[in-house]
């Protein structure tokens, strides 16, 4: 038999075969169905509004600047968080923004990082609960203004749970996802606080460079930006463009990690959490207090100036 007969007679004919047929329109458009969908879910914008009527009208809003309490790790300073959050939740005027790694939230199947399971006592599931039980009580007394992100929240991404669509989404209070522009409004007064987790620009002798740049580059419009991540705590009082300006990088209230001083970070340097601010209703000014406490003992002094104190 010739070679060319051998060929012809092995020939195959597939007369059913499934042919390719692509859509290109069809799938953009089952893409964008899925953006929008997306985006109706999503709790998380970039600006909020809010205007605050507090107990004293009389006295500046005092604004605790929340980050990086790490709850559910056992190197947290459960002390010093329990004193801070007892005296924002049981004195008047006193608020909260809260700015990213709330929870430790260690999850297994990380890799190196897998090793932060064995600091968490309780599992991220219980973490999240009781920031929803600490927190939730702040939002339903109106002391809660906003939440913004933090990379160990969001750590909750590689089991497919965006943390603040499945832990946040039933609070009052907007959450800045990505960070974003609170503008407050209290008394005469407006104030714009730009807050993000975490910007560019981290420096260990100029703490608050991070901060400053991420007004410059993103809100140059507002009155004050802070940052958190970086465990260090720096507050600046500055003037830009003819106009008095504060930044802040929070500290952290995980004050007995090993991880910073094992990676060549230092220990001594870990700045404590609670730095505070107080914004006044009749004129535009901004006190910055390093800690909670001084922030409270400030106000135990005005309020005894003006009277008794409204419960």
């Amino acid at each position: 038999m010739s070679e060319e007969s051998t060929t012809h007679e092995s020939r195959v004919l597939f007369e059913d075969k499934k042919k390719h047929n692509l859509d290109v329109y069809a799938l953009l458009d089952h893409l964008q169905e899925s953006c929008r969908l997306e985006q109706e879910m999503d709790v998380g914008q970039r600006w909020a509004k809010v205007q605050v009527t507090l107990p004293r009208p009389d006295l500046p809003l005092f604004l605790w600047h929340l980050c990086d309490p790490h709850l559910g790790s056992k190197k947290t300073d459960y002390q010093l968080f329990k004193r801070d959050y007892e005296i924002v939740k049981n004195t008047p005027n006193f608020t909260v923004v809260t700015n990213g790694d709330e929870v430790d939230n260690f999850l297994v199947g990380m890799g190196r990082m897998s090793s932060g399971v064995y600091e968490n006592p309780i599992s991220p599931e219980q973490q999240a609960k009781l920031l929803r039980g600490l927190f939730k009580t702040l939002d339903q007394d109106g002391k809660l203004l906003v939440f913004t992100f933090g990379n160990h929240n969001q750590l909750s991404k590689r089991a497919g749970l965006k943390f603040e669509n499945t832990w946040l989404a039933d609070f009052a209070c907007p959450v800045l996802n990505c960070g974003g522009l609170l503008t407050i409004g209290y008394g005469k007064q407006t104030y714009r606080v730009a807050l993000s987790h975490l910007y560019w620009g981290n420096s260990k002798l100029n703490i608050t460079n991070a901060p400053k740049r991420f007004m410059e580059f993103e809100y140059p419009e507002a009155d004050i930006a802070l940052l958190g991540h970086t465990h260090n705590k720096a507050v600046e009082v500055f003037t830009r463009a003819g106009r008095v300006r504060v930044a802040g990088v929070g500290g952290t209230y995980k004050l007995f990690d090993e991880h910073s001083p094992q990676s060549g970070l230092g220990f001594r340097n870990i700045g404590a959490g609670g730095l505070c601010l107080a914004l006044y209703p009749d004129r535009k000014q901004i006190v910055p207090f390093y800690t909670v406490e001084e922030a409270y003992q400030f106000y135990q002094s005005i309020s005894r100036g003006k009277g008794a104190i409204s419960k």
